[in-house]
């Protein structure tokens, strides 16, 4: 049901309608999909979308998925069981890059105008200086398939680790000895750098996140063959996604942090921003459901409150409160698992009263009392909002 549900969805998507159907892509020989071999890793693919420092897509990356040479894949799955050992997850934001992007990285630099993206990821390194302080070269290690830029997320939470700065923020506040962070960030960096110097990588010094396989099988080939999915992979973007919702709410289940339910958030350009799971009786918070946690988290990592075009999926029917957080988020589109009724009828859990509550008029008292009081002296707020030209949301 899940596959046929989602090939309908497919037909009508641009998230997975990313390559042209002029030609079919083959991943070359000697090369594998970091998912392949690391089930559980998160994907982040920044430079398939605009979140990066050029601000664009970068030529090359036709689709929102990580590849490595199978040395490093390898590697880097002794390094993400070392981790899990610890109750973490990696997320890879970039791996092979194919020249053509390094190209484009190239042109970019030279292009002393295009400062648009200045303030998120180098705020403080002059653009001219970029080639001359090694955050760009010629050649980068990445395309020769064996280098991988990655974090760590909680298992528990799907919350990424606080590494004192962000992927691709370029400065000294990203170097591995930098001490414009605090102790336990430094801490966090040295935790993944342990696991992957253990599993046989090499890190960057100026770059955190960045690390390349010490005995690399092309050290002197750059490729150029795109990132791209093969076509069957490409049908099963979306699928990934519920599959992620459904694993990390029976992960937090089982430690009885909430209940069966799961959820996950794709953006525009595919890739999955997040997932996250009830955690209603760890947090003793009513209001953590799957949806809403990972609303928050993706607006978090987004650094936005309006998730226009994204995707939610999640492991069953939304109930009232996430279908108004999902809608405030602005949110179109959300393919669910269990209906309302599954919930209610094996779980026993109680939206079917609140649907009927709505559909009510709202108007039994017997579940929720509604009634208006000091009116006058709340109106104020609302002319000074305006008179301020707050933001609208």
């Amino acid at each position: 049901m899940l596959k046929r549900r989602v090939s309908m969805l497919i037909v009508f998507s641009a998230l997975v309608v990313a390559a042209s159907a002029a030609s079919a892509f083959t991943l070359p020989e000697g090369f594998v999909y970091i998912t392949d071999v690391i089930p559980t890793a998160l994907l982040e693919i920044r430079y398939y979308g605009e979140n990066n420092f050029m601000g664009t897509r970068v030529d090359g990356y036709e689709a929102p998925t990580a590849i490595l040479t199978a040395e490093a894949a390898a590697a880097l799955k002794v390094a993400a069981d070392i981790l899990a050992e610890q109750g973490y997850q990696i997320k890879v934001f970039d791996a092979y890059r194919p020249q053509r992007a390094v190209n484009h990285f190239m042109r970019w630099a030279q292009d002393l105008d295009d400062q648009k993206m200045k303030e998120a990821f180098y705020p403080d390194v002059d653009k001219s200086l970029l080639f001359e302080l090694g955050y760009i070269a010629e050649k980068s290690g990445h395309t020769r398939g064996s280098t991988v830029d990655l974090t760590l997320v909680y298992m528990a939470t799907g919350e990424e680790v606080d590494m004192g700065s962000g992927f691709d923020l370029l400065g000294e506040i990203s170097h591995h000895d930098t001490d414009l962070v605090g102790p336990a960030q430094l801490a966090n960096r040295n935790i993944l750098r342990a696991a992957m110097e253990a599993a046989g990588f090499i890190a960057y010094p100026k770059e955190w996140w960045h690390y390349t396989l010490a005995d690399e099988p092309y050290p002197d080939t750059y490729f150029d063959f795109e990132v791209n999915m093969e076509t069957k992979r490409k049908e099963n973007v979306l699928d990934e996604a519920m599959l992620r919702a459904i694993e990390q709410a029976r992960s937090t289940m089982r430690q009885d942090v909430g209940g069966p339910f799961g959820a996950a958030i794709i953006n525009a350009d595919g890739n999955i921003v997040c997932v996250a799971s009830n955690s209603v009786l760890r947090d003793h918070d009513p209001t953590a459901h799957g949806e809403i946690n990972a609303i928050r988290l993706a607006g978090k990592l987004l650094g936005t409150h309006d998730l226009s075009g994204c995707w939610l999926y999640t492991t069953a029917y939304p109930c009232p409160m996430c279908l108004a957080a999902i809608m405030w988020a602005n949110i179109k589109t959300v393919v669910y698992g269990c209906r309302a009724q599954d919930t209610e009828e094996i779980v026993g859990f109680r939206d079917a009263f609140m649907y009927r509550f709505i559909e009510g008029g709202m108007k039994d008292t017997s579940v929720l009392e509604i009634s208006e009081y000091g009116r006058e002296e709340c109106l104020p707020l609302f002319w000074e909002y305006v008179e301020r030209q707050k933001q609208m949301y």
